[in-house]
Formats: structure tokens, sequence, C-alpha cells
């Protein structure tokens, strides 16, 4: 008896420490990356009628003082280190922001003004290539998906006028050296976006007197193999509950945009390889919509997915979301589960599976209560075995 409890022990441990052995399986991670702020104002600013540019411009102001004090290029490099202590095989990352600012034609950049003011530079900034090179050369970006792209929002800062790009993507990384390529979705994709799609399910542009402002989502995938396992992971980011107080709610879309995924997954697979599909899914498995409305947790068990967090041996509550917006409560406040990993029909095992970035020392340094959460979510990571 000691010596069989022994050998449980021993493979707990190898399994705690991520030691691979010749047939492990899969191991895949997901992580929203987080923006920095709420851009609810900053979208609820820019539909308000009447429209009101200073109070427009005071919204953006007020949203890139936010991000700026997150400090999201070192973030990134928190975020990278969880990767890279894991070393998982693919990576789905979501909310891969980008903001960048240039002055306003005909107003030359100043130092300390406009886009150099110091309250808001910080945010400018672009996580994906933030995230690839602090990981120094062990992922590579296999594929992209944007949904969200503004190309020129002018504002004003401390009476001097700017622009603004925003850009929000998904996206999805592979460990150097592991054979991987975008899966092609040209012949499916009624709206194709870099590597993936955008939903067809999604509001309509909101029209500004700024120009069209399209929030879109989408999905993306890989085929990459393992130990000589073939895989298929998607990626993605459902739309939000509500994306601003003073327009409706769109739990509606987040059902639609998961049929589109679940639909694509399955009917893509081609019975062989093993399939998953990863994301933040805006929605926890105990919602409720109405009558007779799956959420789209239940469609993607309808569709024949299976929630991996439910295989663990162990039923602690896995939640995910959400830190304090500016990410600096001392102790952790995650309230809900809404990041998944969703393999298709059951994987013969979850060999180990775990939230990461919870703990104080994942905090930016300096650590303790000087210190940042590297996302309001946290990272969830499972290594599954397939028959």
């Amino acid at each position: 008896m000691k010596r069989f409890t022994l050998t449980l022990l021993s493979a707990s441990l190898l399994g705690i420490a991520g030691v691979a052995s010749a047939d492990d399986g899969i191991d895949v991670m997901t992580q929203n990356q987080y923006l920095g702020a709420d851009l609810a104002p900053v979208l609820g600013a820019a539909t308000a009628i009447p429209f009101d540019s200073d109070v427009f411009s005071q919204a953006v102001v007020q949203a890139l003082t936010e991000i700026a004090a997150t400090r999201p290029a070192a973030r990134a490099q928190a975020l990278a280190a969880e990767i890279a202590q894991r070393k998982p095989d693919v990576v789905g990352l979501q909310e891969v922001y980008k903001f960048a600012c240039t002055p306003y034609p005909g107003f030359p950049a100043r130092q300390g003004i406009g886009c150099d003011d110091p309250s808001i530079k910080g945010a400018f900034t672009d996580h994906l290539p933030d995230t690839v090179t602090a990981l120094r050369g062990q992922y590579v970006v296999v594929g992209k998906v944007t949904n969200l792209n503004v190309a020129a929002l002018p504002f004003v800062v401390n009476g001097y006028p700017a622009v603004l790009t925003v850009a929000d993507r998904d996206a999805i990384l592979v460990r150097k050296g592991l054979p991987a390529a975008a899966v092609d979705f040209a012949e499916l994709c009624v709206k194709p976006s870099d590597q993936g799609c955008n939903y067809q399910t999604a509001p309509p542009p909101f029209i500004t007197p700024l120009g069209e402002i399209a929030i879109e989502r989408g999905f993306l995938a890989v085929d990459v193999k393992v130990k000589k396992h073939a895989y298929r992971v998607f990626n993605t980011h459902l739309e939000q509950r509500l994306l601003a107080p003073s327009l409706p709610a769109t739990r509606m879309l987040q059902v639609g945009q998961a049929y589109e995924l679940a639909g694509v997954a399955q009917g893509t697979w081609d019975g062989q390889r093993g399939l998953l599909v990863v994301g933040d899914f805006n929605s926890a498995p105990e919602d409720v919509i109405g009558p007779s409305v799956p959420t789209p947790y239940q469609v993607f068990m309808l569709y024949g997915f299976t929630d991996a967090w439910t295989m663990r041996p162990h039923a602690e509550a896995g939640l995910t979301c959400c830190q304090a917006e500016d990410l600096s409560n001392r102790k952790s406040a995650l309230y809900e589960r809404i990041d998944m990993i969703f393999p298709f029909v059951r994987p013969q095992r979850v060999l180990d599976m775990r939230l990461l970035g919870t703990t104080m020392g994942d905090k930016t340094r300096p650590p303790g209560n000087g210190g940042l959460w590297p996302s309001d979510h946290a990272a969830v990571a499972a290594r599954l075995q397939f028959d």
C-alpha cells in the first residue's frame, strides 16, 4: 500500500511540475490580456445624442490615463513569464490591444504635450509584439483575428489635438519548433479577418460624428502536431454581456456567435485530430438568459464539447474573472468562471489543469502591494490526453 501511495504521489508531482512524458497529450492555455480600462464610457460618449466633442475627449483621455496606470508593457512581461514557466504547446490570447497616437495634422509633436502627455503616453503600446519579445523566441504567432480597428479617432488632451488608433485582436501562439499552420477558412468566411473570421452575428456599426465604429469579434484556429499527434485549436472572445449602459444587452449576440463557432469547429473536424476551443466566452456555466434560450456554455455542450474543468478530480470553482479594473486589489477578487477550454468529444484524461496568475507572486514588479495583477482575468491551462 505504501509503495502504491508513493507512486501516485510521484505521478502527481510530475504533473504539477509540468514534466512531459512520451504520451502526455497537448498542453493548451487561454489568457485574456486585458486592455487596462473599461471602454464603455468612450463608446457611450461617441454614440450620445447630441454628440459633445468635449465630453468625448474627456472620456478618451480618462480611458487612456487608466490604461497607462496599469502599465501594459510591464503586464505583458508578467503574462509572458506565466507562459514561459508553464511552456504550453498552444496559447490562445484575447484582448490583445494596440494603442497608438499621432499628432493631429498641422500640429507638430511636442515633448510632454499631446501624445507625449505623461498621463497617457504609457498606454501607447502593442501587447502582441510586447508579449512575443518578452518570450525571447520561444513562441511564434501563427495567426490572429481583428475584432476592432479604429484607424483615426481625433481627440483633445490638455488642449492639444491628437489622433488615436485602436486595434483589438485575438491571437494564437505556438511553441517554437512545433509544426503548425493557421487554418484557412476562406471558403467558409463571410467576413474574413487576418487568419480568421469575424462573426456574422455582431452589433451593427455604431454611427458617430467621428465615423463608424465596428465591434465584430471573431475566431481563428491552428493545426498543430505535438509528439506526432495532430490537433486543431480554436480561439475566440465572444461579445460581452453589455457594450455600454446606454446600449441594449448583447446576450443574444453571444448565443449567435457561440452557434457559429461550435458549428464551424464541429463541421470542419476530420474525425481524427484532437479538437479544442479555448477563449473568453463572457458567459459563465450558471448563466441564464431566458426561457428556451441556451447560453453560450450550453451551446457548446449541445454540440458535443466538454468542459475540461469539470473533468478535474477536484471540484474547485475555477473562477477566472475579474480583478479590480485598475488591477491594484491586494488579494485576488475573481468571482466568476468565463474563460474555458472545450475539447470536442470527451478527452481520455485531464492530466493537469489549473489557473495561472492568481497569486501575489504573479504580480508585476515591485511585488506585493506595489504590484498589479497581470490581467483582470486568470489564465487557464490544461494538459489533455485524447484517445
